[in-house]
């Protein structure tokens, strides 16, 4: 409790969050965005391919979301993988909307390129993940996403099954065929 008898919602978990922001709590929305905001904006980021404008509109429209459907909340689902499946969803109706597919595989920009290193060394980076994005990018719309929730997202499999709505078993299964299959098609290249 906090002076004067308000309760400091700053304590509030998640799902307590939503619950008030179903009530109409304005301070309660503006926590959550604060909590959430950056983390699913670098999310859309990636599954939009880079593209900075879409990214902060879809995350915007993410949020009008979340504020409509505050009030049909299930306390009893976990908040975090109830809004990462709503911008999921959105994602995938912009991915049936467009056929310009490269955009998404911006996602998976080479990891950071180190000052230290001679320019062969940067060469042949560059050129490795010039070839893991090629792979990435022949790789279906559902496989990408998989792919993407757990090593950009870091989510669990639990969590991933929760926004994919797949069986935990089938995100794993998903999971060690798709990497299996990578490696193959990355041994088959040579440099």
């Amino acid at each position: 409790m906090a002076l004067f008898g308000k309760k400091d919602i700053s304590l509030y978990t998640d799902e307590q969050l939503l619950q008030e922001i179903g009530r109409g709590n304005a301070a309660a929305f503006d926590l959550l965005y604060g909590r959430y905001a950056d983390r699913l904006y670098r999310y859309l980021f990636r599954l939009l391919g880079n593209d900075t404008v879409k990214a902060e509109d879809f995350l915007q429209e993410l949020f009008l979301k979340i504020l409509q459907a505050a009030p049909s909340f299930d306390a009893e689902k976990k908040a975090n993988t109830w809004m990462y499946a709503i911008a999921t969803n959105m994602c995938r109706n912009e991915w049936r909307n467009t056929s310009n597919r490269q955009r998404l595989m911006r996602a998976f920009e080479p990891w950071e390129h180190h000052s230290d290193k001679n320019i062969h060394d940067k060469m042949d980076h560059a050129y490795r993940n010039r070839i893991l994005a090629k792979v990435i990018s022949e790789l279906e719309d559902a496989d990408r996403e998989v792919l993407q929730l757990r090593f950009q997202q870091e989510l669990s499999i639990r969590e991933i099954a929760a926004i994919t709505d797949l069986p935990e078993g089938t995100v794993k299964s998903r999971l060690f065929y798709l990497l299996k299959k990578m490696a193959r098609q990355l041994n088959t290249i040579t440099l």
